[in-house]
């Protein structure tokens, strides 16, 4: 096996026994916060584990755990693809309820009361609990479910349903963790399960480049996305360096891609919801563009 064989079988492996035993004390506890908090008394809940934990695309080391706690009592939705006729009159709310900022603010209190000095609400979106001995750190998300609303196939109204998410700066964000989860796994089962290991592996090396300081930071769930978005046919080789020729597939793929008017300004994110290159997003096509050349660089691949 290679050197650079090696690295990458090293760098694909996922978070250790110890570390999701961690992850998974973190969750239970974050549940047990919200589930006595008199506060929410009268609110139904729920709770949605998501990004790179839930997706099981944690790198070693490296192993938050992102939960959503949502609110049930209402719902947002988005109803401008439907035709007047068709739109949304929802019925009023009633009982017990909180809107964004509320439902922030509560929740807040909620953590406080469990995590006192570790709890730290300083951040615009997550509420953040500080890692110790016995679980990692843990992004407690206050949300909301939210319906885009569309014309399915045959005419009828559907929906997609997702999180909405109140920001301090005042802000909403809206995402789809819940068809990020099935369509990884789907993508994960056609590829042999390299699919993980590739993401896994670009975001060590996104690590070490931005710890050498050839890159600025970028969000974990951009690397994840960038590999969805490369087609099944570039994994799973059965070559006598595997890792290595999935991997400089993936990687060729996204530079020749996010060239300018490359094809990449019309790929989605996994949910296959949001565009990935659209308004508001916190990357560009430039920074994909950047991260594989400098990955290409780092790696020494196609030597």
């Amino acid at each position: 096996m290679s050197a650079l064989e090696e690295t990458l079988a090293r760098y694909s492996k996922r978070s250790s026994d110890t570390e999701k035993e961690k992850q998974e004390r973190a969750e239970r506890m974050v549940r047990s916060a919200v589930n006595r908090w008199e506060g929410f008394d009268g609110i139904e809940r729920d709770f949605l584990p998501k990004g790179s934990y839930k997706n099981n695309t944690n790198v070693r080391s490296d192993s938050d755990v992102d939960i959503a706690v949502i609110h049930e009592g209402l719902f947002y939705y988005d109803d401008s693809a439907l035709r007047e006729g068709d739109r949304v009159r929802p019925a009023p709310i009633s009982g017990k309820h909180f809107d964004g900022p509320g439902f922030r603010a509560e929740l807040e209190e909620a953590m406080r009361d469990a995590y006192g000095g570790d709890c730290d609400t300083s951040g615009t979106t997550a509420i953040e609990i500080a890692e110790n001995g016995g679980r990692v750190k843990a992004d407690v998300v206050p949300s909301f479910r939210h319906r885009l609303y569309y014309y399915a196939p045959n005419g009828a109204v559907s929906y997609h349903q997702g999180t909405r998410t109140w920001r301090t700066s005042g802000e909403w964000v809206i995402n789809y963790p819940e068809q990020q989860y099935a369509n990884g796994v789907a993508k994960n089962s056609r590829t042999g399960r390299r699919y993980k290991k590739m993401v896994r592996i670009l975001k060590r090396v996104e690590n070490d480049l931005v710890a050498a300081g050839n890159i600025d930071p970028l969000p974990s769930y951009f690397m994840e996305c960038l590999v969805y978005c490369v087609p099944d046919s570039r994994f799973n080789n059965q070559g006598a360096a595997p890792l290595t020729d999935d991997f400089t597939g993936v990687v060729r793929y996204i530079w020749n891609q996010t060239k300018p008017g490359g094809e990449a300004k019309g790929w989605f994110e996994p949910n296959e919801i949001k565009a990935l290159f659209g308004n508001g997003q916190k990357w560009s096509m430039e920074d994909a563009h950047e991260l594989s050349l400098r990955t290409w660089q780092r790696m020494g691949l196609g030597g």
